[in-house]
């Protein structure tokens, strides 16, 4: 006699394998995405490294040139 779940929990097995593929295939996706993203954050940490010493050598000169003047109020 044929068990009358058999057909029903295999129906459920190849949703839940399904599904899982799926979510597989998605997350895959996610993970390509985050790494476009974090590429891009690195170079902006790096321009963002490079204009923080540009700054700081240009403070620097002007500091050791007696360039900077104090900022004048605007009319």
């Amino acid at each position: 006699m044929r068990n009358p779940y058999d057909e029903q929990q295999t129906q459920i097995l190849a949703r839940i394998t399904n599904n899982v593929v799926k979510l597989n295939d998605t997350l895959l996706e996610l993970n390509q995405k985050i790494e476009e993203i974090n590429e891009m954050n690195s170079d902006l940490v790096a321009f963002s490294n490079i204009w923080n010493h540009y700054q700081r050598n240009a403070n620097l000169y002007l500091a050791s040139t007696n360039s900077l003047e104090p900022a004048k109020a605007r009319r």
